[in-house]
């Protein structure tokens, strides 16, 4: 017997999950609990024969052999009768729950437990997905579900996936009438008169910079939804968490609900034998002197709420200054620089005023670039001082509708809150404050605090101990030291790759002296770059460099760098999945530092840039972004995808250079899924503004999409195996339907050797010809086939098996790769002479003559060659 069930004193989300969850397991039976709440009571009174549930008492609990439970995971908000399944032996366990991780947590073969704003929105995206179908009314519990627990999608819990689920459910029809009428709920005289009486007892707490407010109260009856009674309290007054304290009916309930993270509500209600989630939860208590347990309710939210951010907290210091001098056109290009939209004016380090891009860009349109920043600056300057809390500071801003608030302590300007900073602190959001971030932080401690010590230890011994001897030689110059990008990203998916990045904050170079004094090696440093290359005795390179932010002065234009810490380094690489590092000094060997999610993208497959101006800045990472989506079969993450649009639209790629285009694209040619590679770059309409030369015809797509397949086929019919040039191979597939002057006019575009160009238009000048010669059934004699053939480089030969995919023709060219090709004659202008035939031109007829008879098999030996040059000679002399 299989039986659905959830926690005690159940909500509408537990009734809709229950309902949701039978939907998936049709065969199991909804059981019901004892206690439901009011507003459920009076729905099943009206719906209950809608739906068939049973109570614990209706069913044999030693016949159960599966239990889904829904929106708990704790053993102790189930019916205690229900227990017993979980010590039996071979009972299969199912949890679905949006509720944290209990102390008493149910032990699952199968636990789906997501922190969303409901626990119906977990079951109704398994129903999408199954493709199952719904009734309006089990569409309008499942909504009434969600709404409830989401207080109509405004709690802080609330995710995507509640709304896509609600989306998915209007769809079938939920009927939002029957919703309205169970969530608008007017109080009855005795929660008017609780409410009242609450108001009037209200005490406000200043806890860790929080203003928590708590009511105590006692009744004599038991009031329903005093919950509710709690949360209205809150959204009237300007609390960050509200806690009612109430004894009814000779019991004590505790109710919290917060409008902060840092005030985790179920949390605090664990230690008052009950819990929730971090914006509501509740607890009961046997103490029946309410000010006993206010007070220890305030000391377990002082030991336990995270204390309020202030604005030393998340302030920018050291601050970038302009002179009370300086010219208009001088804080135009700092600003430009750093992209700071205002800046402090300081004289002798005090603070003088606030002068923002708007009054420069306003000066300089009226052509003052040259008159000092003090004519058009704010002078009186509204600051914070180091202690100023979080709200106060956005109060600040919003009230004097600026944007910038210095932090001052006495005359000394310590750093500055931007409005950006505010956004960023609430919203998580660390990216520098000119950019808009895309990446996601690493939140999850699981991915920001992961160890990598393991997969390094299991690298080849060679490459684990650089690793190790370079974080001891980081420790003992005093200096951090982390590799980085590519390696990273492929240790962690398994992928071979030794290329050594090593990232210094700090005197890069010093680092690498003393690198290459360990191991002996060659060193060649860049001290104008603060990098340096240390190689091996093999050969074996090691790149070093001082960790560094870049800015770019232009769009399309090369960065322009200077010192900063691993954050900066890493911020200013292209996706994600490069921007992490690996901490090599001996405290943290093996730490992943991973500020901007890269981890996450790597597991859920996706290429993303770090900030909306990435493309702009530098086009060429939008190839690179789809050389690594094809390499490891991720796909651009949508937003990204979008700024590549954009990009591409704006005609950016116009401004970057032919030789950094020329390297992106050569690089793409290495990888192994070209096809997809230029199928996309046509679908992005790349091709189209780089090299439009480049035409993707029906056949020429059909050539490079089997070209693999084809290459490895003409492989195995070929004796004499010869490296190819794979890259020429490609050119030649992408060159093969180009008249001669489009491929000379490319050529020349994308910078091709000498000997790629003459092998390119050698191809094109014969390839109709051969092709047109050699086809068909027509008997060609061997010498002809080789004459045909002789002179051209493998890569043209299968290049040519492939644009005519005739047996007869590929037989022909197999035949001359694995035996004409290489046939010399033995006799020579030796043998001429020798002969009595005078040097000159006729040496090479009569050797031609003798090679042809050789080609068609007439000829064997020497001896055999010798006497028919004899015979031939006369002939023609």
């Amino acid at each position: 017997m299989e039986i659905i069930t959830g926690h005690v004193n159940s909500d509408f989300d537990c009734l809709a999950s229950m309902i949701a969850a039978n939907k998936l397991y049709p065969h199991a039976v909804m059981v019901i609990p004892g206690i439901i709440g009011k507003d459920v009571r009076k729905f099943l009174n009206l719906y209950r024969d809608s739906f068939n549930f049973l109570s614990v008492k209706d069913i044999d609990i030693e016949q159960v052999d599966k239990i889904i439970v829904v929106d708990t995971n704790s053993k102790s908000r189930l019916e205690k009768p229900l227990g017993k399944l979980f010590e039996k032996p071979g009972v299969d366990i199912v949890v679905y729950d949006h509720h944290p991780p209990s102390e008493n947590m149910i032990e699952a073969r199968k636990a789906v437990i997501e922190d969303i704003g409901s626990c119906t929105a977990l079951l109704v995206d398994e129903i999408q997905k199954l493709d199952i179908d719904i009734t309006p009314l089990e569409a309008t519990v499942m909504a009434l579900g969600i709404y409830a627990d989401t207080n109509c999608l405004t709690l802080p819990k609330t995710s995507s996936k509640d709304a896509y689920a609600l989306a998915f459910l209007l769809s079938r029809r939920a009927n939002l009438q029957v919703i309205d009428d169970y969530m608008t709920n007017p109080l009855n005289l005795n929660q008017q008169a609780l409410l009242e009486k609450m108001g009037r007892n209200i005490r406000v707490v200043d806890i860790n910079g929080f203003k928590v407010a708590f009511s105590a109260v006692e009744v004599e009856d038991y009031v329903d939804n005093a919950a509710f009674l709690t949360r209205k309290l809150l959204e009237e007054r300007d609390y960050d968490a509200f806690f009612s304290v109430l004894r009814m009916d000779n019991k004590t309930y505790i109710i919290g609900r917060s409008l902060e993270d840092e005030i985790d509500v179920g949390h605090i209600m664990t230690f008052f034998n009950g819990g929730g989630h971090p914006g509501a939860g509740s607890g009961k208590s046997d103490e029946a002197d309410l000010a006993k347990v206010v007070d220890l309710l305030e000391k377990t939210l002082k030991k336990n709420i995270r204390p309020v951010e202030r604005a030393k907290d998340i302030m920018s210091s050291p601050v970038k200054t302009i002179s009370l001098d300086s010219t208009i056109d001088e804080a135009n290009k700092i600003m430009l620089r750093y992209g700071h939209s205002g800046l402090p004016v300081v004289k002798d380090g005090i603070l003088c005023g606030i002068i923002s891009r708007r009054d420069v860009e306003k000066a300089r349109i009226h052509g003052f670039g040259n008159s000092p920043v003090k004519a058009y600056m704010t002078k009186n300057v509204i600051t914070i001082d180091p202690e100023t809390p979080l709200k106060t500071i956005e109060n600040l801003l919003v009230e004097h509708n600026i944007g910038r608030l210095p932090v001052v302590a006495g005359n000394k300007l310590l750093g500055i809150v931007t409005r950006s900073d505010v956004i960023s602190t609430l919203f998580g959001e660390n990216s520098p404050r000119w950019y808009k971030k895309n990446y996601i932080d690493s939140q999850d401690s699981a991915l920001r605090n992961h160890n990598l010590a393991d997969k390094i230890n299991a690298l080849p011994e060679r490459v684990k101990n650089i690793l190790i001897e370079a974080g001891k030689i980081a420790d003992d110059v005093g200096l951090n030291a982390y590799v980085v990008g590519g390696f990273v990203r492929d240790l962690i998916l398994g992928v071979e790759n030794f290329d050594i990045d090593i990232v210094v904050e700090g005197d890069a170079l010093m680092f690498s002296e003393k690198l290459a004094q360990h191991y002996q090696a060659h060193l060649t440093k860049h001290d104008r770059f603060g990098t340096a290359v240390v190689v091996l005795e093999d050969d074996f390179k090691i790149d070093v460099v001082t960790a560094r932010k870049e800015y770019y002065e232009y769009p399309a234009s090369l960065p322009v760098v200077e010192g900063g810490t691993i954050k900066d380094d890493l911020f200013r690489r292209d996706f994600t999945i490069n921007s992490m590092a690996i901490k090599l000094n001996k405290s943290g060997f093996g730490n992943i530092v991973d500020f901007y999610g890269g981890r996450r993208d790597l597991q859920m497959g996706l290429i993303r840039i770090l900030y909306n101006l990435s493309f702009v800045e530098d086009p060429t990472r939008i190839f690179r972004a789809i050389r690594f989506e094809q390499r490891y079969d991720f796909k651009m993450e949508e937003k990204t995808e979008e700024f590549a649009i954009k990009a591409i639209e704006s005609g950016i790629l116009g401004k970057v250079s032919h030789e950094r285009i020329n390297f992106e694209f050569f690089a793409m040619l290495k990888e192994n899924n070209i096809w997809a590679i230029l199928k996309r770059m046509e679908d992005l309409r790349i091709l189209k503004n780089v090299y439009p030369e480049v035409v993707l015809s029906e056949d020429l797509k059909k050539l490079l999409k089997n070209a693999e397949e084809n290459l490895a086929c003409l492989k195995e019919k070929v004796s004499v195996q010869e490296s190819l040039d794979r890259t020429l191979l490609y050119l030649l597939i992408l060159y093969s339907n180009m008249s001669f002057e489009k491929a000379v006019k490319l050529s020349e575009k994308m910078r091709l050797s000498k000997e790629y160009k003459s092998e390119i238009l050698k191809f094109i000048e014969a390839n109709d010809i051969i092709l047109s010669n050699l086809s068909g059934n027509i008997d060609i004699s061997n010498y002809d086939v080789y004459n045909e053939l002789k002179g051209l480089s493998m890569e043209i030969l299968f290049v040519l098996c492939m644009l005519s995919n005739e047996k007869k023709f590929i037989d022909r060219v197999i035949l001359y790769i694995n035996n004409l090709k290489n046939i010399k004659t033995c006799v020579t202008g030796k043998d001429l002479k020798e002969l009595g035939v005078k040097p000159g031109p006729e040496y090479a007829v009569l050797l031609d003559k003798v090679l042809a008879e050789k080609l068609n098999g007439n000829l064997q030996t020497y001896n055999d060659e010798l006497e028919f040059l004899k015979k031939i000679i006369p002939k023609k002399i």
